[in-house]
């Protein structure tokens, strides 16, 4: 896989990551006042941690194993950050905002570095145990999935993470 298509994959994991698996409040609106709610609270100590990407679909394509295991995502309640190791290169991290009310449940988020810094994405996520989430992501900018799937000429993203540690 050449470099360029590489760091295009990474770019747009980045963002489609930013807020599946950082969830702690609930906003009215994106950067309007914060209102925690308890389910809101309680996926917040679920998907806090370090997670790696165990599986990944960027507009119909299976994402490359390299890619896979140097994707690592650290949240801490409302944000997010993406190591210097998982091959980023510019740290690229954001904020984000849940609604776990709705079925699926929704995600909001804006990347504060990297090349869709201040971009919103929206995105919906599930938390399937303890240790493995999901979520599904629209194109920068663009509508929210309803299901999680991720299919030929969609600009969704399609990702399943794995716990492997705590946030720090």
């Amino acid at each position: 896989m050449k470099k360029g298509t590489m760091i295009k994959i990474i770019s747009l994991l980045t963002a489609g990551a930013v807020a599946a698996l950082t969830a702690s409040c609930v906003n009215t609106e994106v950067g309007g006042s914060t209102a925690q709610s308890a389910a809101a609270q309680r996926d917040y100590e679920l998907l806090s941690g370090t997670w790696r990407l165990t599986r990944g679909v960027e507009n119909g394509k299976p994402v490359p194993a390299s890619v896979l295991r140097n994707t690592i995502l650290i949240t801490d309640h409302n944000t997010f950050r993406f190591p210097k190791a998982s091959g980023v290169g510019t740290h690229p991290a954001g904020t984000f905002t849940v609604n776990p009310n709705t079925r699926p449940k929704q995600v909001d988020s804006i990347a504060v570095g990297g090349p869709r810094a201040g971009q919103l994405t929206r995105g919906i996520y599930e938390i399937l145990n303890a240790t493995h989430k999901r979520a599904c992501w629209g194109p920068p900018g663009g509508s929210r999935p309803t299901e999680f799937e991720s299919l030929p000429g969609s600009g969704r993203i399609l990702q399943y993470w794995k716990k492997i540690g705590p946030s720090h």
